[in-house]
């Protein structure tokens, strides 16, 4: 299997996941390939899908190597590790966009408290919602 273009660790498996894992479960040693590799070989171009046969002989004669895939379980925890981090990312949007609004509303919770994603600032302003106004009672 060839892969499209490549990103940070050389391997592109956007389109090709599916097929590349359920061959793997099933046993196959499965290659991926990268399509730069086999396009500079000499014969015939890559993009015919009926090279099938001219890439298996390429394969046999040890023109290609396989592109380094991780084992499942580090790609297992890669996926959660980027996905954690995709998380964080947007909770620390959300509470940029919440001091942005209080702000913007003339409502300085920033000065009195030093984290208002915080307990006393999450009460804070659950008390501005539910109607008090008094900064004695709020602080």
């Amino acid at each position: 299997m060839s892969g499209g273009d490549t990103g940070g660790d050389g391997v592109d498996l956007d389109y090709g996941k599916p097929a590349f894992y359920v061959l793997e479960a099933a046993g196959f040693d499965t290659w991926l390939v990268n399509a730069k590799d086999v396009k500079h070989l000499p014969g015939r171009p890559k993009t015919d899908r009926l090279d099938a046969v001219w890439l298996c002989k390429v394969a046999e004669r040890q023109m290609l190597r396989p592109s380094f895939v991780p084992p499942a379980k580090f790609r297992q925890l890669r996926d959660l590790t980027r996905y954690r981090v995709d998380l964080v990312t947007a909770r620390t949007a959300a509470k940029s966009r919440v001091a942005k609004l209080l702000d913007d509303a003339q409502v300085k919770l920033s000065v009195v408290a030093t984290d208002i994603s915080g307990i006393s600032g999450r009460q804070m302003m659950a008390a501005l919602v539910a109607g008090e106004r008094d900064p004695q009672v709020l602080a």
